[in-house]
């Protein structure tokens, strides 16, 4: 297993001497492996090995018992640990999305505060092969079919062309024990489903299944790049006169460029009305965009109202500025009693505010306001829409782009009306958060 990990290394220019690398440790079979491999391998490439430990707080008792186990490792191993602890379900919630896309976010955002230069995560072939099936179930393309990328920006992955059964005899040998999550052998889960009954048929079918659908997406993806890169050469043709699998690929970089959807069903329109509309015909996208067609060409174009498209979510991870919207900067700034002036807490026209920073709650995010928002404002004797508070103070092009910040709670502060009555600071307060919106001029 170790020269299988060394040879991804070395193919993919996963690792250079000097670097940190940090281990993505769950504390089952396959991030211990990783983290043992790493150290084995770490002195003759010359790289520093540490770890980081997720706890999403999703199974009681068993989640501590994770987080317990990977502290112990570490300790023996000698490797420094990060450990965050945050309610995936609750962040998730705040979200609108499920608690496994929650989860998923939250822990790429949280590798991207490590101060390493490469975070490895533990995805084997078996894996890769879930994955595909997965994706083909729903209907993917090729770059779905192509799988899970050895190298995506810091994230590198150098168990992908090691099986689950080479990682636990690997284990084995070490007599290396890990902890088991529960919730893997039950089969409520779509994967779950797929790992624990799905693939027994396939290796029924041809024993080396797993190995075979590596060898297929490798070559899947060398296809996927060219595709792509030619379509990006032709992003100023005619489409009448390109392959639709290069024409669609124009269109699906074109979307991409305005962080427009790209489903099957909108690239199939946008491509069918490029090729036959003779005057220009307008598609309604997300966001107030438009794609215009006509004689093979396709441009998009934002309705008069909006000027930019609203932003996706900013996760706060701590202090700092965090850009929103154009030229506008929201700060995110931790004081404490010493350092706060009373007579500046103050501040009528709400370019900035002072909070009790231990009401808030976790899962803090920056977004643009959803309908369903409510806010108390403070000093006001009840709880009213958001959306309509801004009515009253803003034109409708502004309302849509105006920020607001929400723990898991809800939300505790929107651009143009202050915090939530649940933060407000008292005579008590000693630790405040302070927010403040600048826009250039």
């Amino acid at each position: 297993m170790l020269e299988k990990i060394k040879a991804s290394v070395e193919k993919y220019n996963m690792l250079q001497g000097g670097e940190t690398v940090c281990c993505a440790l769950s504390g089952g079979a396959d991030s211990v492996a990783l983290l043992l491999a790493l150290l084995k391998l770490s002195p003759p490439i010359g790289v520093k090995v540490t770890a980081v430990h997720i706890n999403h707080m999703l199974r009681g008792a068993e989640s501590d018992r994770d987080e317990n186990f990977c502290r112990d490792l570490c300790d023996r191993l000698n490797v420094p640990l990060t450990v965050f602890r945050k309610d995936a379900a609750a962040f998730s919630h705040s979200l609108g999305v499920s608690v496994e896309t929650g989860a998923r976010e939250m822990r790429y955002e949280m590798f991207s505060q490590l101060p390493a230069d490469k975070i490895a995560t533990a995805h084997n072939l078996n894996d890769n092969a879930e994955t595909v099936l997965f994706r083909m179930a729903r209907g993917t393309g090729l770059k779905g079919l192509a799988g899970i990328p050895p190298v995506r920006g810091k994230i590198i992955r150098p168990l992908l062309f090691c099986t689950r059964e080479e990682i636990e005899a690997f284990l084995a040998e070490k007599g290396q024990n890990f902890v088991t999550d529960s919730t893997n052998l039950s089969d409520g889960y779509s994967r779950n489903r797929i790992r624990l009954r799905v693939i027994p048929e396939l290796k029924k079918v041809h024993s080396a299944f797993p190995e075979c659908t590596a060898t297929m997406t490798v070559s899947l993806a060398e296809d996927e790049d060219f595709l792509t890169r030619e379509a990006l050469r032709q992003k100023d043709s005619d489409l009448r006169q390109l392959h639709p699998a290069v024409g669609k690929r124009v269109i699906i970089n074109l979307l991409k460029s305005h962080k427009l959807k790209t489903c099957a069903e909108r690239i199939s329109e946008i491509w069918r009305t490029a090729l036959e509309a003779k005057t220009a015909v307008k598609i309604s996208l997300d966001g107030g965009y438009y794609a215009v067609c006509q004689k093979g060409m396709v441009s998009i174009v934002l309705e008069n109202s909006r000027q930019e498209r609203p932003p996706e979510a900013v996760i706060i991870c701590g202090e700092g500025e965090y850009p929103f919207f154009g030229d506008k900067t929201v700060i995110i700034t931790k004081e404490t009693d010493e350092n706060v002036n009373a007579e500046e807490i103050i501040n009528k026209k709400l370019t900035f505010g002072y909070a009790d920073y231990d009401k808030i709650l976790n899962g803090v995010i920056l977004r643009n306001r959803l309908r369903s928002d409510r806010i108390k404002p403070i000093g006001s004797a009840h709880t009213r829409e958001l959306r309509k508070l801004l009515q009253e103070r803003l034109p409708p092009e502004e309302r849509e782009i105006s920020a607001v910040i929400a723990d898991e709670k809800g939300v505790f502060w929107a651009e143009y009306i202050g915090f939530d009555d649940r933060v407000k600071i008292s005579a008590d307060t000693r630790n405040f958060l302070k927010i403040e919106i600048k826009q250039k001029v």
